[in-house]
């Protein structure tokens, strides 16, 4: 006798999105232009990066890096980081990252603590836009867009806010 599950149980079947199963994007020694403003731009070094945790909603990885700025008074923002002084932070921080097409979260160090910014990767905030490329960057390996958003699974109405001092275990708790 067939058994008719109702909707509700679907949802534990679910095989894991395609976020917790891509490889690690080769970008260790890059370094990647999260945004430029006000005639700054930011850098963000990829020293490492490995995988924490998998669950069934996604994956955690950790990101070694290390932070730098440039200034340009000129305007003119560079398209690489050849083409500029950087003026590098010492040391290196951990950030992280939640794989999910279901809770896109990027979370960086900050002196304060751990800032987390959960993304609805089609209704960001301006101060989330460098945490959603380099959530595409570290997650997938390429550029943030709506459209490749879109093309990778995620849906709009995700969470969407800054949280401030969270516990690096409650990233991949739902």
């Amino acid at each position: 006798m067939m058994r008719i599950l109702p909707l509700a149980a679907l949802a534990i079947l679910v095989v894991p999105p395609a976020a917790a199963q891509s490889p690690l994007p080769r970008l260790q020694g890059q370094i990647l232009t999260p945004y430029c403003r006000q005639s700054e731009c930011a850098w963000t070094q990829v020293i490492g990066i490995a995988r924490m945790t998998r669950v069934r909603q996604g994956e955690l990885r950790r990101v070694i890096v290390r932070r730098g700025s440039s200034i340009h008074r000129d305007g003119r923002f560079p398209d690489r980081a050849a083409q500029v002084r950087i003026r590098w932070e010492r040391g290196t921080r951990a950030n992280y990252v939640f794989c999910s097409t279901r809770r896109p979260t990027y979370a960086f160090s900050e002196a304060s603590g751990l800032i987390v910014h959960y993304l609805d990767l089609f209704d960001l905030a301006g101060y989330q836009q460098a945490s959603a490329d380099l959530y595409m960057r570290l997650c997938h390996g390429r550029s943030y867009s709506v459209r490749a958003a879109r093309a990778l699974g995620y849906r709009p109405g995700t969470r969407n806010e800054q949280v401030e001092n969270v516990r690096v275990a409650d990233l991949s708790r739902f």
